[in-house]
């Protein structure tokens, strides 16, 4: 059997509803950083589904600084929802030339996308923010 990537398998599976619940950003050095996000994945079946794994890319400011593919076996049951924590290490090797604009304007943009897998399907997650440096 095969299903599109936010189809499910009509009349046996429906796909679960993924939401990014937060992004926190955490500790910056020269060297680089730390960023936690949090999904929110809603099951509607009355089974549970099984999550085996996430990728996912961050960008700041336009700059790509994290991207990866992490192994999250999670069962989520059958008409519940539950909260995936995925903490990031963040490279600024590219980060170099937008350092001092950051600095400057305390600015801080995000876009986070990637996909949550499924064991017919993988279910795609976005979102883009902005934040202020303390």
């Amino acid at each position: 059997l095969s299903a599109s990537s936010s189809g499910g398998i009509k009349g046996l599976v429906e796909p679960p509803k993924v939401q990014v619940h937060k992004v926190e950003m955490g500790n910056f050095s020269l060297s680089g950083g730390s960023a936690t996000f949090v999904l929110d994945i809603q099951n509607p079946n009355r089974f549970s589904i099984p999550l085996s794994g996430i990728d996912y890319g961050l960008s700041l400011n336009g700059v790509r600084v994290a991207q990866g593919e992490r192994e999250q076996r999670v069962s989520i049951k059958g008409g519940q929802s539950q909260k995936v924590e995925i903490p990031l290490q963040l490279s600024f090797s590219n980060m170099v030339n937008m350092l001092p604009g950051l600095m400057r304007d305390r600015r801080l943009n995000y876009e986070l996308g990637g996909s949550v897998h499924l064991p017919w399907f993988n279910i795609p997650f976005q979102r883009a923010g902005s934040t202020t440096l303390q």
